[in-house]
């Protein structure tokens, strides 16, 4: 094992992959120039060569003015203490809490809380985590102690997402875990998504490119360093004081060295906002966001740059961790609370300095947990809760794994991609049974990306292959033709202020005839709603529609479906434009498209 510092950069063997290479680029400057060059944070690094890996270590004595990412004491007293003076605590309870916390930092910092060896530590990248063995991890532990006797060895703030398995080795080996607060986790596998986090985020998607801004790559701004760091400064000194301080150069060398990806929201040749993510484990994290805050809000810069931000993961396929703050927000686009714990190993300490950290085990494991599970609870329910109740015995992630969502997801997009190209080696009643699953799901999706669109436009091309090859040996449908259908029902709509509802119960139509009709109404009817229904042997056939004026006042097929299918003890979905749904009841046709008008009536107003 070797430590590498400044002086010794050019002997360490980094890997030849593309994890060592960005490594290399990554933490290079950092080590060459030191941290304060880069950023507020003062720490001294580190490197140290374990069997091939290369991990940073940030090594502090007494840093109690640094953020939170370098300094448990920022962490767990002046971030709390800043919480409390926000807070509507009330004068007596607020000074009350003040005097513990400021009580808890002054045994604290007697303890020396802050002289520790951070292992694995970035600076400012998270989920970067080395995955060790158990051997691995003792042995590394003994050459920390061996080197660094006066201080923690601290693996700081692993989330239950990423790393429950190093947090299961580390406590084998002695480490000791305590809560280090929550992040926010948005999982790539299609779980259900709500109709409020759907509409939020479809609002969301509009308001950049109604204000009049572009999101650039920015590679084609290479020159923007102190721009962006003039928004973050606009951000972070106003609204998240505690939160580290970029300097010029830090965006110069992200930019420079492409360690970072930006995307800048521009207009007029400006730049008013800015995220930069790294991915690593199958998670997107940004760990430097910021726009002017000084913008009119209607102009929705945060709410925009977020939701291109989540865009960016969902495209990928992969999770987006968006960390704490702005809770209710985030949990409003869907995102869930996760937990994070810090291992520390401190047996090797004197008496005096052990207190200390049994003190801050006991204040992080019980008041600072329960609190967020508190807070946390008001935000995102009780279902959200999920790992809050305690320190686990064993860590595991609250649900699946980050990686592990991003396979599943894997799997079913390539399991319909080899579905739909073994569909177009059949014909007739073999092609109908083939694609009707795979119509379900891809239809069905919750949040389409640019590959569930490419799917979807194969579908199609198999379903109008299919629908000739039936009209050919079909007979004639009963009724009048499309055009004629959609002009009748159009003249009979109800109107709802300045939008109209288009809904009727076609008897024993085909699935075909009902999108026809609906595309025909869709394509022709003005700021309307088409709420179509029929029965097939016993069944209830549903197909509702949103014309693009609908779309734009915030109503979508989706939704329209979610509110009549119930009526027939059915369900369904689909695209915002278009969505199909069935049911077992037909005798509830009726209520479903009476529950279809009281919908529109609440939502756009007027009466029929």
């Amino acid at each position: 094992m070797v430590l590498y510092d400044e002086n010794t950069l050019e002997q360490v063997p980094w890997p030849n992959t593309p994890e060592g290479r960005f490594a290399r680029a990554y933490l290079t400057p950092l080590m060459k120039q030191g941290s304060t060059a880069f950023l507020s944070d003062r720490t001294t690094l580190r490197l140290v060569e374990l069997e091939g890996m290369i991990i940073p270590l940030a090594i502090n004595d007494a840093e109690y003015g640094n953020s939170p990412m370098l300094s448990n004491f920022a962490r767990y007293v002046t971030l709390q203490v800043n919480a409390v003076a926000r807070g509507n605590w009330g004068p007596v309870y607020g000074r009350l809490v003040r005097g513990v916390l400021h009580g808890l930092g002054g045994v604290l910092k007697a303890t020396s809380i802050d002289r520790c060896v951070y292992v694995d530590h970035w600076l400012v990248l998270r989920n970067m985590g080395v995955l060790l063995s158990a051997d691995q991890a003792q042995r590394l532990t003994r050459f920390l102690v061996e080197r660094f006797p006066q201080h923690a060895i601290v693996f700081p703030a692993l989330s239950l997402a990423t790393h429950s398995p190093l947090l299961n080795t580390l406590k084998g080996c002695g480490y000791e875990s305590v809560y280090a607060f929550h992040t926010r986790l948005l999982l790539p596998y299609k779980a259900e998504v709500s109709r409020q986090v759907r509409e939020n985020r479809r609002r969301d998607a509009r308001l950049l490119e109604a204000s009049g801004y572009k999101i650039v790559d920015g590679k084609e701004h290479p020159d923007s360093g102190p721009r962006l760091a003039e928004l973050y400064r606009f951000l972070n000194e106003e609204k998240y004081s505690t939160n580290q301080r970029m300097t010029n150069a830090f965006f110069e060398t992200a930019l420079r060295d492409g360690t970072l990806q930006f995307r800048l929201a521009v207009k007029d040749g400006r730049i008013d906002g800015f995220f930069a993510y790294a991915v690593k484990q199958d998670v997107l994290f940004p760990p430097v966001f910021g726009y002017d805050v000084n913008l009119p809000q209607e102009l929705g810069l945060y709410r925009g740059l977020v939701h291109q931000l989540i865009q960016e993961g969902v495209e990928r396929g992969i999770a987006v961790e968006l960390g704490a703050g702005a809770d209710q927000f985030k949990s409003m686009r869907g995102d869930k609370p996760m937990p994070r714990y810090s291992a520390v190993h401190f047996q090797h300490l004197s008496g005096w300095r052990q207190r200390g950290w049994r003190l801050l085990q006991r204040f992080a494991n019980g008041s600072m947990l329960g609190a967020s599970r508190g807070v946390l609870r008001n935000i995102d329910g009780e279902d959200g809760m999920v790992g809050f109740d305690r320190v686990p015995e064993t860590f595991a992630p609250p649900t699946m794994s980050p990686r592990e969502a991003a396979d599943l997801l894997r799997q079913e997009l390539g399991a319909l991609e080899q579905a739909l190209e073994e569909a177009s080696k059949l014909e007739g009643e073999a092609l109908a049974r083939a694609l009707a699953p795979l119509a379900e799901k891809l239809h069905n999706w919750p949040q389409p990306t640019r590959r569930v669109m490419e799917l979807r436009e194969r579908l199609e091309k198999h379903e109008q292959r299919q629908r000739r090859g039936a009209s050919a040996k079909a007979k004639p449908e009963k009724g009048p033709p499309v055009a004629d259908l959609a002009r009748q029902l159009l003249e009979g709509a109800a109107k709802l202020g300045d939008a109209l509802l288009i809904a009727s119960n076609l008897g024993d139509a085909s699935s075909q005839q009902l999108r026809a009709v609906a595309d025909s109404l869709r394509q022709s009817a003005g700021c309307a709603a088409v709420v179509l229904a029929a029965t097939r042997e016993g069944k209830v056939v549903l197909v509702t529609a949103a014309t693009p004026a609908l779309l734009q006042r915030g109503v979508d097929a989706g939704q329209l479906m979610a509110q009549v299918a119930p009526a027939v003890e059915g369900k369904g979905g689909g695209a915002q434009e278009i969505a199909w749904g069935g049911g077992s009841r037909p005798e509830g046709i009726d209520a479903a498209l009476e529950a279809a008008r009281h919908f529109l009536q609440a939502r756009l107003g007027g009466t029929p």
